[in-house]
């Protein structure tokens, strides 16, 4: 009888034990050419089956990729941006990933961490819209020494530090920071990025920009600050924009200009000043403006323009004036080109 017992245990056990070890077993399936393994919402591994340059793994439900889960995989492309919700990341959660050029981790809940992609020497594009990030620690983009898009849009970062962008490869090109709480933003965040072309700050919370805001951007070519609450904008601020061809400042606070504000911007051709509280246009407003082609000053409370207002854009091609108290002007006397256009009205 107490053999039979100790028989009936050791089977129970032996069962047990199984039905643990089933339970431990990790999901896999096969996509695009990849064997792709989860448990419990942990990306655990992820193997290659054939050569496939793009790799998306979505609607798992994702809370977290395990370190060195990917398995020295081809992939130049990786999406992890439908219906996962990740939010553990470490450095070695990209390592096995010697190609990748491409990374989207939008609609997560990744939070930055020093080094954290630094694993990721070739990638050029990291998307991380809508990830509710707030912060940008120091050597958070550390590592990534080709990268030449950045996409951080639609996220909750308050500020740029002196160093949110710290150790970030120089020939970065695009930087999205649209659609934040940004405030503030310190002298010298962007000094570093030396061959930035394109930069989004519209969508924020900014009510005016110290002078250095954006030293080193000497090459930056688009900038846009539109849709703030700026209510000025001085010379100092924007002197090291020596390469800038489009300026947006539409849908702020700004109500005066002083002239020669924009005299350092001697390759602008297109400035939108539209939606703000300009009243008058002094002499002088857009001295150093001689590539400007197209100007926008539309939606604003504009009653006044001096005579030679527009005398410094020789090159002006369309002047947007509707929405103001301007009936008429006279171009002769305002110092515009004859050959602009005028619209005065919708």
């Amino acid at each position: 009888m107490l053999q039979s017992l100790l028989l009936f245990s050791q089977i129970i056990l032996i069962l047990s034990a199984r039905v643990s070890s089933q339970k431990k077993e990790p999901t896999c399936q096969d996509t695009d050419g990849y064997n792709v393994c989860h448990y419990k919402g942990i990306l655990v591994e992820v193997t290659q089956r054939r050569f496939e340059d793009r790799l998306s793994i979505s609607d798992l439900d994702l809370l977290a990729i395990r370190e060195d889960a990917f398995k020295n995989l081809t992939a130049t492309h990786l999406y992890l941006n439908q219906n996962n919700r990740i939010s553990v990341l470490k450095r070695g959660s990209f390592r096995g990933l010697p190609k990748l050029e491409r990374l989207h981790l939008d609609d997560n809940v990744v939070s930055l961490s020093e080094n954290l992609f630094a694993e990721l020497g070739h990638l050029q594009s990291l998307s991380l819209i809508f990830n509710r990030i707030n912060s940008i620690p120091k050597d958070s983009f550390a590592g990534l020494s080709s990268l030449m898009w950045l996409y951080l849009g639609q996220n909750d970062i308050p500020a740029i530090e002196a160093e949110s962008f710290s150790n970030l490869n120089p020939g970065l090109l695009y930087l999205w920071l649209n659609n934040n709480k940004i405030a503030h933003v310190a002298p010298g965040s962007f000094a570093g990025l030396t061959e930035l072309n394109r930069l989004h700050l519209d969508y924020n919370q900014l009510e005016s920009l110290p002078s250095g805001a954006f030293r080193g951007l000497s090459k930056l070519e688009d900038l846009f600050l539109n849709n703030n609450q700026i209510t000025s904008i001085s010379e100092a601020l924007l002197r090291d924009l020596v390469g800038l061809k489009r300026l947006y400042l539409q849908r702020n606070e700004i109500s005066t200009l002083a002239p020669g504000t924009f005299q350092g911007l001697l390759q602008l051709e297109q400035l939108r000043l539209d939606g703000n509280k300009l009243s008058r246009i002094a002499v002088g407003t857009f001295v150093g403006l001689s590539k400007l082609e197209d100007l926008n000053l539309s939606d604003n409370n504009i009653h006044t323009i001096d005579n030679g207002a527009f005398a410094d854009v020789v090159e002006l091609r369309i002047l947007h004036l509707s929405g103001n108290n301007v009936t008429e002007i006279d171009k002769k006397i305002s110092g515009l080109p004859s050959e602009v256009t005028v619209i005065q009205a919708l």
